[in-house]
Formats: structure tokens, sequence, C-alpha cells
């Protein structure tokens, strides 16, 4: 995964509460809030030019999302 140079501002948009809700709204949680225990993971890191999209996040749990980014610190790619 080629990583890019961000700045602490392009990560602030991409993970502002506004837009975190409009997607996880999109997913089809009509709340806009995550049940207990789910998380929303970027596939492709915000850090590495990720955006806050539907196609771009997955709802998971907090065990999964953290061995996701155990294994991505594993293999370098984080």
């Amino acid at each position: 995964m080629a990583v890019r140079k961000v700045t602490k501002s392009q990560v602030a948009k991409e993970r502002s509460p506004s837009k975190v809700k409009k997607v996880i709204k999109e997913k089809g949680i009509k709340s806009g809030a995550l049940p207990k225990g789910k998380e929303l993971h970027h596939v492709k890191p915000v850090a590495a030019g990720g955006k806050t999209t539907k196609k771009n996040t997955r709802v998971v749990t907090k065990a999964k999302h953290t061995k996701i980014h155990q294994n991505r610190r594993a293999k370098g790619q984080v």
C-alpha cells in the first residue's frame, strides 16, 4: 500500500464527527451512531490518503478492528 503524505487538517476533515455520522447513516444505521462494541474501519487508512466514504469504510467489532491493525503493523503497512 503506497503511503502518501497527508496533512493534519486533511486527517481531521476525514475523521470529523459530521462526516463519520453521514457515512454511518449511508450504511443503514439510521441513528448515525454505531452500536455498542462496533467501530468504523477505513479500508485505505486516512493517513495514507483514504477517504471517509461508504465504499472505503466497514463497520467491524472492536476486537476485529484491533486485529486488522495488528496484522497491518506486522506486515509493515502502517
